[in-house]
This record gives C-alpha cells, sequence and structure tokens, in this order.
C-alpha cells in the first residue's frame, strides 16, 4: 500500500480508484460487471467509514465546520443506502450503478473543492498523521473484506 503524505491525498486516491472503476463497469461485460459491481461498493464501504471514523472527527475538531460533516455525513449514507440495494439485487442494475456514481461523483467534488481546501488550512490537522490512521485502518478494513 503506498504511503500518502497527506490524508487528503489518500481520500482523493480512493476517488479515482473507484471513479477508474465506474469507467470500467460501464465497458464491461454482464459476468464483469458484477465483479466490478461488488468492488465498487466495498471501496466505498471502506472508504466512508474511514472517513467517518478517522477523517470527518478531525476535521470537525479543527475546523469547527460541523455543516460540512454533517452534509458529508447525509451524502454517504445516500451512497451506501444505494450500495445496499446493489448489495441486495443480486444482478448489478445499471439504473442504480448510475445514480450511485453521479452520488460519487458530486460528494467528491465537493470534498475536492471544500472540504480538502479546509482541512489543509486548518491548523489543527495533522494530515501526514491522519494519512497513517486512515491507510492503517484501511487496511484493516480490507482484510476483512478479503
Amino acid at each position: 500500500m503506498p504511503q500518502y503524505q497527506d490524508a487528503c491525498a489518500l481520500l482523493d486516491a480512493d476517488h479515482q480508484k473507484v471513479d477508474q472503476l465506474f469507467m470500467q463497469f460501464q465497458q464491461a461485460n454482464d459476468m464483469q460487471k458484477a465483479e466490478l459491481a461488488r468492488i465498487i461498493c466495498e471501496e466505498l464501504t471502506v472508504h466512508t467509514q474511514i472517513e467517518e471514523e478517522i477523517f470527518y472527527p478531525a476535521f470537525a475538531r479543527a475546523t469547527g465546520d460541523q455543516q460540512l460533516v454533517q452534509h458529508s455525513r447525509k451524502e454517504h449514507q445516500e451512497a451506501k443506502d444505494l450500495v445496499a440495494k446493489i448489495e441486495g439485487s443480486g444482478q448489478p442494475d445499471p439504473g442504480l450503478m448510475t445514480q450511485l456514481q453521479k452520488a460519487v461523483q458530486h460528494h467528491v467534488q465537493e470534498e475536492r473543492t471544500k472540504m480538502f481546501p479546509e482541512a489543509r488550512n486548518a491548523k489543527g490537522m495533522d494530515l501526514t498523521q491522519l494519512a497513517q490512521q486512515l491507510e492503517a485502518r484501511k487496511a484493516e478494513l480490507m482484510a476483512h473484506h478479503a
């Protein structure tokens, strides 16, 4: 697993990976789509969990921006609800996958333009130390999914 210097860079690398997986999903055959949908759902489940457990609390403490954290958690819940529907459907529904992709893209854009710049400017955030915590927790969660 690569070492990131900054928690925002680590989280954004996850965003880019999922974006690539969505692009692969769109061009895949039905058999590949099922596996890609499973991987996308797994990646998003782990990503939202590490953000909610580690990044968001640190962000809220350092910036005091509870409103942005609450908004992000609401968007996470939307994604989690879609993931649950996709995982429960057996065969991935292209409509649900498109909804999930759009929801994730919207959320990522907000993190990139609002949350990450605010985090990088916050005096009380050690983004290097946070990156290490996020990486360790992500490895732990991915091991449970393997």
